[in-house]
């Protein structure tokens, strides 16, 4: 819820300090009803995320900015060994009427309650997730029976708040009764802004510093130790060698030797006679003369 209204904030006091009479009775009313298992609480708060040994669960007590006078509400879980929120819930007072498609549909009854009693919603509001708009923040530690107990009442306290009222029945109200039961001491004055109340309440308990928010664990921390537990890379290999491209043309092969075929021998020619020297020859070739 980010709206404005047009009524003049002097007015709205004014009549907040008529109505604070009447909340300080009830007030003293519900003091006089604290069961006796309430009793069981022994609430500790610690400077440092390092200091809550045993106690995984918390609640943190949230002022937030608006655009009128704010809006308390309270954030509770379980965080891990790192103190990374793994699991939480969100419970507050306010009007109803926004809706995923309907933004800030909640104007008309924020205005009208005011003067009287509204239908009210007791969950997240539009703008509690967003760690911008945070402007004051509390947050105590608890053991697991701690935190069933607290879950319990407050699930109680949401379905026992049909409506909601600026000046009787509003986020701080809502808030104050939840601090109420963990036995916190409480801000004397009890109509305050949601961010004067919150650091009220811390500065009370103990803790004058302010906290720093918690991370979720879905935020990058799952993801950063996931990093840094991973095995380390391998060291580079020499790429095996790949077969080649049947885009290109297989290289061509050596051609074989030819065989050469056997030349056949020519026949060889007589070697010419020799000029015979016998007594024969010599008359053949006298007769061979005479006759020419």
């Amino acid at each position: 819820m980010r709206y404005s209204s047009g009524l003049p904030r002097r007015a709205l006091l004014v009549v907040a300090a008529a109505a604070s009479v009447l909340a300080l009775h009830a007030q003293a009313a519900s003091a006089q009803t604290t069961s006796a298992a309430d009793e069981k609480w022994t609430v500790t708060t610690s400077a440092s995320t390092q200091g809550h040994a045993g106690k995984p669960y918390f609640i943190e007590f949230r002022g937030r900015a608006a655009a009128n006078y704010g809006h308390l509400y309270v954030l509770y879980g379980r965080v891990n060994g790192r103190d990374e929120i793994v699991s939480s819930r969100i419970a507050g007072l306010h009007p109803a009427g926004d809706a995923a498609d309907c933004f800030n549909c909640s104007l008309f009854n924020w205005t009208v309650g005011h003067l009287v009693p509204v239908p009210s919603e007791t969950g997240a509001s539009d703008g509690d997730l967003e760690e911008k708009y945070v402007t004051a923040r509390y947050r105590v530690w608890l053991t697991q029976a701690q935190f069933k107990d607290l879950d319990a009442y407050i699930r109680k306290l949401q379905a026992d708040n049909p409506t909601w009222n600026a000046l009787f029945n509003n986020c701080v109200e809502f808030g104050r009764k939840i601090a109420d039961h963990m036995h916190l001491t409480l801000p004397t004055f009890v109509w305050l802004e949601p961010e004067d109340f919150v650091n009220q309440l811390r500065e009370l308990n103990g803790l004058k510093k302010e906290q720093l928010p918690l991370k979720d664990a879905g935020a990058g921390g799952g993801a950063a130790l996931a990093k840094s537990t991973s095995a380390p890379p391998l060291p580079p290999q020499k790429p095996a060698a790949q077969p080649a491209s049947t885009t290109t043309e297989p290289a061509a092969k050596p051609a074989a030797p030819v065989k050469k075929k056997p030349v056949a021998s020519a026949p060889q020619a007589k070697p010419a006679a020799e000029p015979d020297s016998s007594l024969t020859a010599i008359l053949k070739r006298s007769q061979n003369m005479t006759m020419r």
